[in-house]
């Protein structure tokens, strides 16, 4: 597979995978802090996030590698991923508390940037989790080949930040949230089924 083609591979699975966080969850995230130096702060801990769901990733490509009809078992996953984002069995169900401590974080210093990186790290994380699952497909196979999508993964994240930073608002009002992310993890499920991905 041509080089640009395993990037826009890449940038188009992890913008499906982080369709959900986007649209329903991300936004609210954004608000954590209100000056440029801590948003950036922030930032730096979600591509660390990233790259830790990323060796979690891997690692599990390797263990589907021995699993007889693996796309179809990752596919079935994936889609049922989907139902997950459309029930919203993984939206926090205190979300007005989860705001609140947003806006107490939103207070950090300068001299609390370390933690906020924490912060960034741990929220993102737990917020990305489920992206390993559907990152999978992309380093079954010829492993050396396929890490060349990382470079995709990362655009597509920095995309991500990019627009939660300055567009959160906008996605905000976005009607039909949870049908969109569904329907894209469902599309991204067929894809796995048939070996585009």
């Amino acid at each position: 597979m041509p080089f640009a083609t395993q990037i826009l591979l890449g940038f188009l699975v992890k913008s499906i995978a982080s369709f959900d966080d986007t649209l329903t969850r991300i936004p609210i995230l954004s608000e954590m802090t209100q000056t440029p130096k801590g948003k950036v702060v922030f930032s730096i801990g979600t591509i660390l996030a990233l790259t830790a769901i990323l060796i979690i990733a891997i690692f599990f490509s390797f263990l589907f590698d021995l699993i007889p009809f693996r796309r179809p078992v990752l596919a079935v996953l994936i889609a049922f991923l989907g139902l997950v984002v459309y029930f919203e069995l993984l939206v926090p169900k205190e979300e007005p508390k989860l705001k609140q401590n947003i806006s107490q974080l939103g207070s950090v210093t300068s001299t609390h940037l370390f933690r906020l990186l924490v912060a960034g790290f741990v929220i993102s994380f737990i917020t990305l989790l489920d992206d390993a699952l559907v990152l999978v497909p992309l380093f079954i196979g010829d492993g050396r080949n396929k890490l060349i999508t990382s470079i995709g993964v990362y655009i597509a994240a920095f995309l991500q930040i990019f627009l939660v930073i300055f567009f959160s608002r906008t996605i905000e009002k976005i009607k039909y949230k949870k049908e969109l992310a569904t329907a894209s993890l469902l599309v991204l499920a067929f894809l796995v089924l048939v070996g585009v991905v």
